[in-house]
């Protein structure tokens, strides 16, 4: 069941924060996200968020994470994102984390991808994203903000996933 875009942002900004304080970009959030959804979309067939990912010049951006954190501009994400103050109020846990219930099985696409992209400069992983034959380079179209299609997502990462 996908997610919303903002409890996954949340796991890699909690993971960031935990470990030693070193905080993530806004930048480094969303492609973190993505790749996530990405992986999630190849190995289990399923989307991790239900948000659009959509292409931006400077790659794929989810724009909910982008509402909610482009205030840190290009710096270190200080807190985890709230409902209400970084969203739209939505029925929350008492302490208006934007968080949910996520099953050990997409918990583990979470781990996987921090463990190999968490330390990525945000420059790096956007360069990732903009690679040629990538989604995002496929959508693309300065100017617009297109949205990059989920099976166009999936079919790039069964790529990555069979090499």
């Amino acid at each position: 069941m996908p997610h919303s875009s903002l409890a996954i942002a949340n796991v890699f900004i909690g993971r960031a924060l935990d470990s030693g304080g070193r905080g993530l970009t806004q930048m480094q959030v969303q492609k973190l996200v993505y790749l996530g959804h990405g992986w999630s979309l190849a190995a289990l067939d399923e989307p991790l968020i239900d948000d659009a990912v959509e292409a931006w010049q400077f790659g794929p951006v989810i724009r909910n994470i982008y509402s909610a954190l482009s205030r840190y501009g290009n710096q270190s994400v200080e807190r985890l994102i709230r409902w209400g103050e970084d969203t739209v109020l939505i029925d929350s846990d008492d302490d208006g984390i934007a968080s949910e219930d996520i099953p050990e099985w997409e918990m583990s696409i979470i781990d996987i991808v921090w463990e190999i992209y968490g330390t990525y400069p945000a420059f790096k992983l956007s360069a990732l994203t903009h690679q040629p034959d990538t989604p995002w380079s496929q959508t693309y179209r300065a100017g617009a903000k297109r949205v990059i299609p989920n099976g166009l997502i999936q079919a790039h990462f069964k790529e990555l996933l069979a090499a």
